[in-house]
């Protein structure tokens, strides 16, 4: 009996490059989509803060914990709209897919019944390297390039740019504690099923969750519904 294998892509075309978008329903076409390219860069940063007091006759200042994070995540792609098409063959045109739900995660689902605001989650992995699920944060940009391709059929020309260029950050939302780093090492930026419980959630499913801010940020900080990120 022959065993199927599914390998890694190659160096050319990154198919384990992916990103999810959580405010669609998961058997929309555009829920997942693959990004066949590497980003042109990738800017993964995360801090502390504290609150510095200085005490009288005191040689050095008392720092007051605050809270760290979000982890942050800034990506940049140049997508091909050919190459993109021909990775997610389910979706008529994933760029402009892409684009409007980019666009789309900038602003609240509101539930005009409940009086709430869902902000919109998306995960993020790029081949081994970087993973990230949280909350688009500042601005989406988009770069339209030449040349200009018939994105159409022989019958109906339809006229767009070949080559986009997109930008966006996404703030982590899943807080972490500094005892489970050393046994995780790196993997908890790049790996999607890193499933070590955070300091403050015990819920560690790939779906959408939106929990209550405990007392303990952590690592980054949850999403409260309703109020705040």
């Amino acid at each position: 009996m022959a065993i199927s294998v599914k390998r890694k892509s190659n160096l050319g075309i990154p198919t384990e490059n992916y990103i999810v978008l959580h405010h669609l329903p998961a058997d929309h076409p555009a829920h997942k989509l693959i990004i066949p390219v590497d980003p042109d860069a990738i800017s993964d940063s995360m801090g502390a803060s504290f609150a510095e007091n200085t005490p009288l006759s005191r040689s050095a200042p008392i720092y007051s914990y605050q809270h760290s994070g979000p982890r942050s995540v800034q990506v940049s792609f140049t997508l091909h709209r050919d190459l993109c098409r021909e990775y997610n063959p389910g979706v008529d045109d994933m760029v402009d897919a892409l684009v409007t739900n980019l666009d789309a995660l900038v602003l609240p689902d509101y539930d005009s019944a409940s009086k709430i605001v869902n902000p919109p989650v998306v995960s993020l992995k790029i081949r081994d390297e970087i993973y990230i699920k949280g909350v688009v944060t500042g601005s989406v940009g988009v770069t339209y390039s030449l040349p200009i391709i018939n994105y159409g059929t022989a019958d109906k020309a339809i006229y767009k740019y070949a080559v986009v260029s997109i930008s966006f950050g996404v703030s982590e939302i899943t807080p972490y504690s500094a005892s489970i780093l050393p046994d995780v090492g790196g993997k908890y930026r790049a790996t999607a099923g890193f499933t070590a419980t955070p300091s403050n959630s015990s819920n560690t499913s790939s779906s959408t969750n939106y929990s209550s801010v405990s007392s303990n940020t952590g690592g980054g900080g949850s999403v409260l519904r309703g109020m705040y990120v």
